[in-house]
């Protein structure tokens, strides 16, 4: 076992005490930097470059607001120059919650510490989702649909400004498939059903029986994949039309299932309408041709669910730590941020959580973040996400709140997120 870091043993200190406790630990020695001068008000930040809204991957977060450049850093300046202690406590045996304030050569920065003991008895981490795929609503509000839910961070980046569906892939304890992709957007949290943490690609297993020919690319996507085709069922919501297809209207297809035979056999996408039984929707490159053997009547059998022995998962972008390697390379832009790590010799997953976009935070860089989730112990680490959706919520006092300040000025409404829930073991 490592040796853990004076950090992780003051932390566990003030946690067990269970009250606030202020500390602070600044060298009043300490002088701003040039590069803390450099951003100080007046001096116009330097914004990163336009993200291209059809291609997620150059999201830093579903609003796609273009982050403030960082200052340089050269070796040795990446130390924080001092620090306080907001506040720390216990929500329920097994979980902890702090929060801190740190002053850094590249200006303030606030963030918070969620350690969940996953083998702590009554202690369950679990997919949070609201009614449907596509609706979205705030963290409390999602956690609040889940009995006994005492914590919860905001999960997978999402199609803000259409359907409102997450990109990749969720799974829910208990066998339930949200919504998936068969590969590109697989950076996933995930546990095995003897409970052994993963951070990794996980993708989607879908076809047709007796229909190699049609590729199954996504399921409950918020779009189907140029080629590809795509499932879709109740879990989805309402019918999202050529949404879909991101206004594509020509080389679409839809085959409507009921009780296993089609029961339609269409080239226009309805909008807003209940999705009844089940829907394959293909898109361009002839996949549309190769539902047109699909007539009314045809028995199909569709098969799809997630590689692997999956208890529970979700999607984020960029893995930020592989065995304690950092694989995050992006330092330059500047955004709230919300990410999950794994330390596996305390049996922890780590929520981070970093308020941004205000003068009392600047948030961080996806490197920054990487190497504090090293500092606090993970080994591995996936970035969820950020921007205007960063949001941690936890039991304080009796009653579920917000603990950050989230950048838009209040909760923004999402479609996921990670919940803890704790139901105390018979006595």
């Amino acid at each position: 076992m490592r040796r853990l870091l004076p950090e992780i043993v003051v932390l566990s200190i003030l946690a067990t005490a269970g009250a606030l406790v202020f500390v602070n630990d600044t060298d009043p020695s300490d002088r701003p930097p040039a590069a803390e001068q450099a951003a100080a008000p007046g001096n116009a930040p330097q914004l990163g470059p336009t993200p291209d809204p059809d291609d997620p991957h150059t999201w830093q977060t579903s609003d796609q607001v273009p982050g403030e450049i960082a200052a340089p850093l050269v070796p040795g300046q990446r130390a924080m120059l001092g620090r306080t202690l907001r506040f720390t406590y216990e929500p329920v045996p097994g979980v902890s919650v702090t929060a801190w304030d740190a002053r850094t050569r590249r200006g303030p920065v606030r963030y918070f510490v969620t350690r969940v003991k996953w083998n702590a008895p009554g202690i369950t981490i679990d997919y949070a989702k609201g009614k449907r795929v596509r609706r979205t609503q705030t963290v409390t509000d999602m956690l609040s649909r889940t009995p006994d839910a005492v914590a919860g961070i905001n999960g997978d980046f999402f199609d803000i400004s259409d359907t409102g569906a997450p990109l990749g892939l969720g799974h829910e304890r208990g066998g339930v498939l949200w919504n998936a992709i068969d590969f590109g957007w697989n950076n996933a949290l995930s546990v095995n059903t003897n409970g052994r943490w993963h951070v990794g690609q996980v993708p989607m297993v879908a076809e047709v029986r007796r229909r190699p020919e049609i590729a199954i690319t996504n399921y409950n996507s918020p779009r189907v994949k140029v080629g590809g085709t795509g499932i879709y069922d109740w879990r989805f919501g309402s019918s999202a039309g050529y949404g879909w297809t991101d206004g594509q209207r020509r080389q679409v297809r839809l085959v409507k299932i009921v009780d296993g035979r089609v029961v339609a056999n269409r080239t226009d996408l309805p909008n807003g309408t209940r999705i009844d039984g089940t829907w394959l929707i293909a898109r361009g490159d002839h996949a549309e041709d190769k539902l047109q053997g699909l007539r009314v009547g045809t028995r199909v059998g569709l098969r799809y669910h997630l590689d692997g022995d999956i208890a529970m998962a979700i999607t984020g972008n960029t893995v930020l730590l592989k065995k304690r390697q950092v694989l995050a390379v992006d330092d330059s832009e500047l955004h709230p941020r919300t990410a999950v790590g794994v330390d596996r010799d305390t049996k922890e997953l780590i929520f981070l959580v970093v308020d941004g976009r205000q003068e009392f935070s600047r948030g961080y860089t996806m490197v920054e973040l990487a190497v504090m989730l090293r500092r606090l112990g993970a080994e591995d680490a996936l970035n969820l996400d950020g921007g205007g959706s960063t949001t941690l919520a936890a039991v304080r006092d009796g009653k579920l709140k917000v603990l950050n300040s989230p950048s838009d000025g209040a909760q923004r409404a999402v479609p996921n997120g990670l919940e803890v829930i704790y139901r105390p073991p018979a006595s």
